[in-house]
């Protein structure tokens, strides 16, 4: 039964249906609660439905009593983050790798995972792969390369990413079953047909590289979506910088073969192809693709508004597959932000747990400063709300990504600890600019993110 609970309950946990999983695990309790399995679920379960001090405690259990467990790392991780218990996590990951049943593989992973979640970035640099397996040093190298670029800006640790991440013999190694033969990787010569597919990555990542396919096309490379964005979006970047970043990769010794066809992915296009071309960076370089797909929302938003600045939030992406709780509010350490903006009215995109704790609050009622958008509201339609709202505040996930690309005003709020592609400026990112960064100034502090917020807004 263990071996069901990944294709049981991730399906229910990333639509939202925390209740449902706890019944099931509660079901699951006699039987299975003698395994680390079960509790690390239980304590992922926790993590998505926000409830973070529950699942540290299951994670800090499973870390002192099981013997060789190690898959809590990502949540104790993502959970300390949210929490800004720094030096709880870094504690527990020191006690799981000096203790006796732990190999030494697991001990060197834990590092390098906990201490890149947690901005140990100087000590991810520290480490060294000798003595590890191959693909543990893959994990190192791509992490350390992740660590350079958080803590001294993109440029120095793009070409590590890309050796131990995007290239050819780094997909080998993590993802074994891709095709790498038909893998484009930053190869100077380009196929006729260049088709973008998704490995390890979410949308906002798509969104956020497809800015360099104006220069492959610019260049005559024809391009296809394998993951379906051009039903969302469409490539809208002005022609004279099409041109002016085809010049520069023709400058760098790029050609396009008269046939040919090879897949790529967003990571593999940013680490080829930005020590070439830099952010290649746009005010607007997406249009929705079918700009009237939400008239007839907007037009009803703006009657509830009366005047209202409509301002559309997504704050929670705990319902994802990757760790987001680090970089997630919740409903109530968002009130202090709805209860001082009188003059917006708030457009809900909200999925999810937090979507369903949000029709449980009583402003969700409130017709003259909020409206709650469907939940089978599709990506497109959410796409052409926000090109047509006043401005979007989000966390770093995909509708942020849209926004950024739309170039419409946006506010993106992190965590203290980011993700690199943002570096260290704390305010602006040259990837959108219309986007104003709002981190915390420290590790969890939601209240300083959420009072910088409604200074920003206001």
């Amino acid at each position: 039964m263990i071996e069901q609970y990944d294709a049981l309950l991730s399906a229910k946990l990333y639509a939202g249906e925390i209740a449902e999983c706890f019944r099931f695990l509660d079901e699951r309790a006699a039987e299975d609660r003698h395994r680390p399995e079960y509790w690390h679920w239980r304590a992922v379960t926790h993590l998505r439905g926000g409830e973070f001090k529950e699942a540290l405690e299951i994670c800090c259990m499973l870390t002192r009593e099981s013997d060789i467990f190690g898959y809590q790392i990502h949540c104790l991780s993502d959970t300390c983050a949210h929490l800004g218990l720094k030096q709880v996590a870094l504690g527990m990951i020191e006690y799981f790798a000096n203790k006796a049943s732990t190999p030494p593989v697991g001990a060197f992973l834990w590092r390098v995972y906990g201490w890149h979640y947690l901005g140990e970035d100087e000590r991810v640099l520290q480490l060294n792969a000798e003595g590890i397996d191959e693909h543990s040093a893959y994990v190192l190298g791509h992490h350390q390369g992740r660590s350079a670029m958080r803590l001294n800006g993109i440029a120095s640790g793009v070409e590590l990413m890309h050796r131990h991440w995007s290239s050819r013999e780094a997909r080998r190694v993590l993802f074994p079953h891709v095709d790498v033969e038909h893998y484009w990787c930053g190869d100077r010569v380009l196929p006729a047909h260049m088709t973008f597919a998704s490995i390890a990555s979410g949308h906002g990542d798509h969104v956020n590289w497809v800015r360099y396919a104006g220069a492959l096309q610019a260049l005559g490379v024809q391009t296809t979506y394998a993951d379906g964005s051009d039903h969302t979006y469409r490539f809208a970047m002005p022609e004279a910088e099409r041109q002016r970043d085809a010049d520069a990769m023709r400058a760098a010794g790029f050609v396009v073969a008269p046939d040919g066809a090879q897949w790529t992915e967003p990571f593999a296009l940013f680490t080829s192809l930005f020590p070439v071309l830099g952010y290649a960076s746009s005010a607007r370089y997406i249009e929705p693709v079918d700009a009237s797909t939400g008239d007839a929302f907007v037009d009803e938003i703006r009657q509830r508004a009366g005047g209202r600045r409509c301002v559309g939030i997504f704050w929670s992406s705990c319902e994802s597959a990757n760790n987001f709780a680090n970089r997630s509010l919740r409903l109530p350490e968002l009130a202090p932000l709805f209860d001082s903006a009188n003059d917006i009215h708030w457009v809900i995109m909200q999925r999810g747990f937090e979507h369903k704790r949000w029709l449980n609050d009583p402003r969700s009622n409130d017709r003259e400063h909020f409206t709650t958008l469907p939940t089978d509201m599709t990506l497109a339609q959410s796409a052409s709300i926000i090109d047509k709202l006043d401005a979007f505040v989000g966390n770093d996930g995909g509708l942020s990504h849209i926004a950024g690309a739309l170039g419409k005003r946006c506010y993106l709020f992190l965590n203290q600890v980011a993700d690199w592609r943002y570096e260290r400026d704390p305010d602006h990112t040259p990837w959108y600019p219309a986007m104003q960064l709002i981190r915390a100034r420290r590790l969890g502090d939601w209240d300083d993110v959420v009072r910088k917020l409604s200074q920003a807004l206001g």
